[in-house]
This record gives C-alpha cells, structure tokens and sequence, in this order.
C-alpha cells in the first residue's frame, strides 16, 4: 500500500514539474506577443513559421514543431495530467488522454497562430502589386525624374499616398490621372499621364 502511495506520490510530482514551469513560460510567452515583444521567431529561435517568397515576399506557413508550441503542449500536458490523476484514473489512461490533450491544444494553438499571421500578412502593402494601379496626382511631379510628388492611388483595398517620379517632360499637375508603369528603389512609383484616349 505504501509503495502504491509513493509511486503515485512520484507520478503526480512529474506532472507538477512539468506543469509549474511550464505554465509560467507560457504566461510570459502570452504577455509577451500580445505587449509586441516578439513573435513567433523570437521564441523559436528562428524565423520558424516564415518563408520568403519569390518575389520578397514573407509567408507564413503551418509550424507545429516549434518553442511556443512546445511549451503549450507541455503546460497542457502537466495541467490535464494532474487532472486525469486525481480522477483517480489510472496511469497509463492519464498518460493516454494528457498527451492526447496536449496535442489537440497545440494543434490548435498552431492553427490560430497561422491564420493571425496570415491576416497580418495580408495586410502589409506589397508595393509592386501598385504597377498598373491608376490614380491621380496629389503633389506635382517634376519631369525627367527631377524631382518626388505624391499620388494617391487605391490598391490592396485601401486608399494610399505614395510618393512618385516620371519620366514625362513636364510636370504632372495635381489632379492629373495617372498610371503606375513600375517601382523605383522599392518604395518610390514611376507614373505617366494616362491620356484621354487611353481612358
């Protein structure tokens, strides 16, 4: 009888060494990425999650076997563990349905976090999809490249003032409608004047 106590005297401590510090990681990973701390690769050592696509783009993509995800399975585990224990379930049961617990958690936790970043991604201005946008002219553009105006143009569903050149050899005047023809040093758009005939 006292061996039996002992030995679930010792299981039980396993699940409270692994759910204490766990939890806490946890806590402190939560305060973490909701104050803008970090994200994902800052606990992971690494930019896990994130792919660079062929044109410059960063994607996101489904990581399961990553730190954050380590310690929501091992919080979830100690915890239900704990749990299925002193339910008086036995030990290999606790052990079946804590890990099956811990998984599903991160499974889902994994889920969430995809899908937030996905949301943000989709949210950042990608630039290069501005070629083709028209607009029109906000600040005047000086001709030959001599010069930054600002457009204001609608594209990725929001309305955007962005600075602009052009090769024209006068200056755009404001309210002129314009077509973007490409991106110079990534940030600055190259326009011509759309003629009436091109309308």
């Amino acid at each position: 009888m006292i061996d039996r106590l002992t030995e679930l005297l010792v299981f039980d401590k396993i699940y409270w060494y692994l759910a204490i510090p766990f939890t806490v990681l946890l806590v402190i990973q939560l305060i973490g990425t909701f104050a803008g701390f970090g994200s994902e690769g800052d606990f992971d050592g690494g930019e896990d999650g994130i792919d660079i696509g062929e044109d410059g783009d960063f994607e996101s993509s489904f990581q399961v076997f990553t730190v954050k995800n380590f310690i929501t399975f091992f919080a979830v585990f100690g915890w239900a563990g704990l749990t299925f224990s002193y339910a008086g379930l036995g030990q290999f049961a606790t052990i079946l349905l804590s890990t099956i617990l811990g998984v599903v958690v991160l499974l889902i936790v994994s889920a969430l976090f995809y899908f937030i970043t996905k949301l943000s991604d989709n949210g950042t201005m990608n630039i290069q999809r501005a070629k083709g946008v028209t607009g029109e002219v906000y600040l005047p553009i000086p001709p030959k490249r001599n010069g930054v105006g600002k457009v204001s143009i609608t594209f990725q569903g929001s309305f955007k003032e962005l600075d602009a050149m052009t090769d024209e050899e006068d200056v755009i005047k404001t309210g002129t409608m314009i077509v973007v023809k490409d991106i110079i040093g990534n940030s600055i758009l190259l326009v011509e004047k759309i003629n009436k005939g091109d309308m």
